[in-house]
């Protein structure tokens, strides 16, 4: 609960909307952490006046600033959820690899706090008026941590879906859902553009269906057992 109620909090606090997206994007924040090059980061943050001036567009560098620090905080919310998630998994059906989901929950969060790091590092190039900090590195280590963190949150999806398979009708979907996440992230890899906000989508759909699974009552759900004890 905690984890969906900051995740709707960090929802007002980005911005909704972003002038210049690289092509294919539609969420601001998405098409942020997985920006590629030089002019996509001076696209995206620049904005012109009635008179046709170019300048930074500063509400927005705040606004992204203080969503992305706010995000350390659901970073351990939502790793959480799936190590806490993962381990019941293995607790009651004795699975043991579902401790390999528990352990990737770990190695997402270690991501998406240096994700964030470069994140905070690109808007403190754009203030400081693009006349410091390497920003080629900084865009190669986003390459690098947002790829890791967002394809250890779907392999995390896909070690879980043979719990779900096992499950009735809403259970079963939650499994195939997390193997079509896998899917899209594998050909957002490798084709950036429109598949890669899908890929993100199909990940906030999937957090949404597991919040909701857990308070599924017992016949609904594998090994006949709720999640949440009543």
């Amino acid at each position: 609960m905690l984890m969906a109620a900051m995740s709707t909090g960090l929802l007002a606090v980005f911005p909704a909307k972003a002038p210049n997206m690289p092509d294919g994007f539609v969420t601001p924040i998405i098409a942020f952490e997985f920006i590629e090059t030089r002019a996509e980061v001076v696209a995206m943050f620049t904005q012109k006046d009635g008179a046709g001036r170019e300048s930074i567009n500063e509400a927005m560098l705040a606004a992204f600033d203080l969503g992305n620090r706010l995000d350390y905080i659901y970073m351990v919310l939502y790793s959480g959820f799936l190590m806490m998630f993962s381990l019941t998994c293995a607790k009651r059906s004795g699975k043991k690899y579902f401790y390999t989901a528990a352990a990737l929950s770990l190695f997402v969060l270690a991501c998406d706090a240096l994700e964030n790091i470069q994140l905070l590092g690109i808007t403190s190039y754009l203030k400081n008026g693009m006349n410091t900090g390497e920003l080629e590195t900084l865009l190669e280590n986003l390459y690098r941590y947002t790829w890791m963190k967002w394809g250890g949150i779907a392999a995390i999806f896909l070690i879980l879906a043979p719990w779900f398979l096992r499950g009735g009708k809403f259970s079963k979907a939650i499994g195939l859902s997390g193997i079509v996440c896998a899917g899209l992230g594998l050909a957002a890899f490798l084709h950036r553009p429109v598949i890669t906000e899908i890929f993100g989508l199909s990940v906030v759909l999937m957090f949404l269906m597991m919040v909701v699974y857990c308070f599924l009552r017992e016949e609904s759900v594998p090994y006949c057992k709720p999640l949440i004890s009543r």
